[in-house]
């Protein structure tokens, strides 16, 4: 810019000179006296004078402005900087502040021994091996994949999944995690699901099984008692940490809500779609929960009597508070869950009664009478698959025994 300026005032100064040169010549051929042009000349050099006079002045004025404009840009651009840097720092103390104070960490070093850590002491790099906390490839909130992907194009595309399994090759998780899932007839579901929370969980670093239990045909569907024979089949194959009951229909956006297990049982399924992302009452317990193996057998499990859709959940969370836990939700601004549409479960005609019912017989009614007849238990890539018959008759039985007034 500068030398266009200068290029500019040269150009204008030697044309006021050319300008006054030519006008000698044309004075030399009227034969003007030598006094006059004297004269003329004397003023040529007077214009020239004033010309780079001039031209200095301006560039002189011109670059203080440039200088000014390219401080006041640089200083714009150094606040910006420095707001947008201390936003990251506020926003990485947060969440690290977040899983300080809400979670702890069953020390998987130490297999059986039930103590527990807070989460503050492993809050980094370990010198032993252990996966970095928090995960470092963590994307955020992404909307669901809904696409159907046949079984065998998900068993090419996570190929790191072996026996329904998965470990971290080159670090150690810090909790080993058994998903599971309750189900019957639904396939497409169940393709969805895969598809969605295997990358999210794979990308936590956490080790995990998935174990799909499916109830045979013939008795009305039971949630609670699938979830204990998951639960009771996953404990079989080794010593997880953590459980998460899990539904097929409901399923995590955002992969900073951790599969993980805290000093309190946690819920994961905090803003689902289908409640325009939000719980639909306080103890809502359904969807996604999570519990260390020693709260889950403090709470006697799910309930076995509840056949049907609807109540098992609110009498977990009612088994919570009588063991004097406290479902916590300490990933409330992550719990945004897509919901995937299906066909309704038929609801349990008598779950009004069994609620009444199950705060006398609770501490009977769960893994502590639990039982099934195992038909088949499937290790594929993707998930165990662990199919169980429920005989309702022979569960109804138990109910009225200890339902009798010799037990009250």
């Amino acid at each position: 810019m500068h030398v266009i300026l200068v290029t500019h005032s040269c150009v204008y100064t030697v044309s006021f000179y050319h300008l006054d040169h030519d006008y000698n010549s044309s004075m030399k051929q009227l034969d003007i006296t030598s006094q006059a042009k004297s004269k003329r000349s004397d003023k040529s050099w007077y214009i020239l004078s004033a010309g780079l006079i001039i031209s200095v002045t301006v560039i002189f004025i011109l670059d203080l402005q440039f200088f000014a404009s390219t401080n006041f840009i640089r200083n714009t651009l150094n606040g910006k900087m420095l707001e947008v840097l201390s936003a990251a720092d506020n926003f990485t103390n947060k969440f690290i502040d977040t899983m300080k104070h809400k979670l702890i960490i069953i020390d998987s070093d130490i297999p059986d021994s039930g103590s527990e850590q807070h989460v503050s002491d492993h809050f980094s790099n370990s010198n032993h091996g252990n996966c970095t906390w928090p995960p470092l490839n963590l994307q955020g909130r992404t909307p669901l994949n809904r696409t159907d992907i046949a079984i065998e194009k998900l068993d090419q595309k996570y190929t790191f999944m072996a026996d329904g399994h998965y470990k971290p090759k080159n670090c150690t998780a810090y909790q080993k995690i058994a998903i599971v899932v309750p189900y019957r007839d639904r396939q497409l579901q169940l393709r969805i699901f895969l598809n969605n929370v295997i990358p999210r969980i794979h990308r936590q670093q956490l080790e995990f099984g998935i174990y799909i239990v499916e109830q045979t045909a013939g008795s009305l569907f039971n949630r609670g008692m699938l979830s204990n024979i998951g639960f009771v089949q996953a404990m079989k194959d080794m010593a997880y940490d953590c459980v998460v009951i899990h539904d097929l229909d409901i399923l995590p956006e955002d992969d900073r809500n951790f599969y993980i297990c805290g000093d309190n049982p946690i819920h994961m399924a905090t803003k689902v779609e289908k409640f325009k992302y939000r719980v639909p009452y306080h103890s809502f317990a359904g969807g996604i929960s999570t519990f260390s193996k020693k709260q889950y057998e403090d709470i006697n499990g799910f309930p076995n009597q509840f056949f049907g859709w609807g109540g098992e959940d609110d009498e977990l969370f009612a088994r919570i508070k009588r063991s004097n836990y406290k479902m916590t939700r300490p990933f409330d601004a992550h719990g945004h869950c897509g919901s995937v549409q299906h066909s309704g479960q038929r609801t349990g005609n008598d779950r009004m009664k069994m609620l009444q019912i199950s705060r006398k017989i609770w501490k009977q009614d769960g893994l502590t009478d639990l039982e099934y007849n195992l038909v088949e238990k499937r290790r594929k890539q993707l998930y165990v698959w662990v199919y169980a018959d429920i005989n309702m008759a022979k569960v109804r039985e138990k109910l009225k025994k200890l339902n009798s007034p010799s037990r009250k």
